[in-house]
């Protein structure tokens, strides 16, 4: 039984608890209510939510209509990836002998393979004990030849990199003009070959600039073939014909290394949804097909393997159906892929462990997707008591998503001030 002191400090504790529930009513609402019709006023064709760090919606504005994510879906796929293929998971690139002298490199689609893993790679080969290679071939066939990826036609920016199983420093080349107005590499970590010398003829001298490939995937791989033979050179191994060549690896050949990428998984994921890389996302997207069905991987292969996936992270619809989320590639360039606020927020919330792998900007943990006439984010703020899951996508010509953001920000803000 209590004591009349047990049962005075229960009344004391009781009347404050209900005092600090009322200041809470007092000073949220009002605010809340402001909040909410500022966000009206701002979200046009658009859709806004925000959820608490215990999952309770703060804001839910037009939830559930479809609209376009853009990069918002490297999120799903990012996470996609690393449930399928773990987060120690490392791309490999494959070398081999025929009889003949020749050593074949065969690209399995690592995204990452940049001029310093070249370097590695001949250095390691010339301590197997290669001396002397009579033909260096590139075989890029572990991709299917025509990939049903969105691209953008005639832009040399290199977010819009054409995709392949063989492909060095993202499939760009960086370039850069000296004194006297001549071309030179724009990196230290890469010699300037025949292939960018000839892209350089095509730009006016200026400010240093990366640039993509193009679409001719023979482009691509004269690059890397020139690449290793200047590092295959480096470290003194002779290559006889420099001529360039492009096959498919056939039963005469025979393997005699496996490089694996020196960069994990969760490294790469950090920097596709860093950078919104569209290449990397789609050299993801495909290695999934491949984990799933094997070489060579074709775009539906890719597509079916992430339908899968989506569902079994998110729940039945997801990855096909646009009221949650309708998903066939990785870079969120194809505009008829959809989403709608409420579904892209059950993302986030799975995604939850792996927000630190979002950029971080002033206090929120986000990814932007933009394309003509979209403008989204969408991620965690960060408070004290948690992650508040939000999601801005709007397609229209305006572009209010900043304005929606610093709303958003100032409700987390408010609740984070309420004792």
């Amino acid at each position: 039984m209590r004591s009349s002191v047990d049962r005075y400090s229960f009344v004391q504790w009781l009347c404050a608890s209900c005092l600090n529930v009322l200041a809470v009513i007092s000073l949220s609402l009002p605010f809340i209510v402001c909040a909410q019709e500022e966000l009206n006023d701002l979200v046009g064709n658009g859709a806004v939510v925000l959820l608490s760090p215990v999952g309770e919606a703060v804001v839910s504005l037009n939830a559930d209509t479809p609209l376009i994510p853009a990069s918002l879906l490297k999120i799903p796929l990012a996470q996609a990836a690393l449930s399928a293929l773990g987060e120690d998971y490392r791309f490999e690139t494959q070398f081999y002998r025929n009889e003949c002298g020749d050593l074949l490199v065969r690209g399995l689609g690592d995204p990452f393979l940049v001029s310093e893993d070249i370097a590695v790679i001949a250095k390691r080969l010339s301590q197997q004990g290669l001396q002397r290679i009579q033909r260096l071939v590139m075989d890029d066939s572990a991709f299917e030849p025509e990939l049903d990826l969105p691209r953008e036609a005639g832009v040399d920016d290199p977010y819009a990199a054409r995709n392949s199983a063989l492909a060095v420093n993202f499939n760009t080349v960086s370039l850069a003009w000296n004194a006297e107005q001549q071309i030179i590499s724009g990196e230290q970590e890469t010699p300037l070959t025949e292939v960018a010398r000839l892209l350089g003829k095509t730009l006016a001298p200026g400010q240093p600039r990366r640039v993509n490939m193009g679409a001719n995937p023979e482009l691509g791989l004269a690059q890397v073939q020139q690449l290793f033979a200047y590092f295959l050179n480096d470290a003194g191994v002779v290559l006889a014909d420099k001529t360039f060549y492009r096959e498919v690896l056939t039963d005469e050949w025979t393997l005699i290394y496996r490089y694996r990428s020196s960069r994990p998984l969760r490294d790469i994921v950090a920097g596709m949804l860093r950078y919104s890389n569209n290449f990397i996302a789609n050299q993801l997207f495909l290695a999934l097909g491949a984990h799933a069905s094997g070489y060579p991987v074709t775009s539906e292969a890719a597509q079916e393997a992430l339908e899968i996936e989506l569902a079994e992270l998110y729940g039945s619809g997801f990855g096909r159906n646009s009221d949650k989320l309708f998903m066939t590639e990785g870079s969120g360039l194809a505009r008829h892929q959809r989403t709608t606020a409420s579904g892209f927020v059950r993302v986030l919330e799975r995604f939850a462990p792996y927000a630190n792998l979002l950029p971080a900007f002033d206090g929120a943990l986000r990814k932007s997707g933009t394309l003509t006439g979209v403008f989204n984010y969408a991620g965690f703020f960060t408070a004290a008591e948690g992650l508040y899951p939000f999601v801005i996508i709007t397609n229209q010509a305006e572009n209010n998503r900043d304005e929606l953001l610093n709303e958003l920000e100032r409700l987390v803000s408010n609740f984070g001030a309420v004792p």
